[in-house]
């Protein structure tokens, strides 16, 4: 969803780039010892929003898809990522993938 494979695997290559510079300049390990731990956290957090947004996006639309309960539900959540403050800075983060 919103080509969140490449943003993620530029992320990754980022974090590694990053362990690798100061393992070769400061001969400290700690970022390479925490690459999968740090990147995991990433992909998993992106996973769940990638989950959130689609359901909502299926379901806002089309009662048939899990019902009218489940579209209102959907639309509310849709209109509240648009409308909060709070809720639109998170959206877009995660959207651009700084979060």
């Amino acid at each position: 969803m919103s080509a969140k494979g490449i943003n993620l695997a530029l992320h990754d290559t980022h974090v590694f780039a990053r362990a690798v510079i100061r393992r070769i300049r400061e001969s400290d390990a700690t970022l390479l010892d925490e690459y999968s731990r740090t990147c995991l956290r990433h992909i998993w957090n992106y996973q769940a929003f990638a989950v959130w947004i689609t359901e909502m996006m299926h379901n806002a639309g089309d009662a048939s898809y899990e019902g009218e309960f489940r579209r209102r539900i959907a639309r509310a959540e849709l209109e509240r990522a648009f409308t909060s403050p709070t809720a639109k800075r998170l959206f877009g983060e995660l959207t651009a993938g700084v979060n």
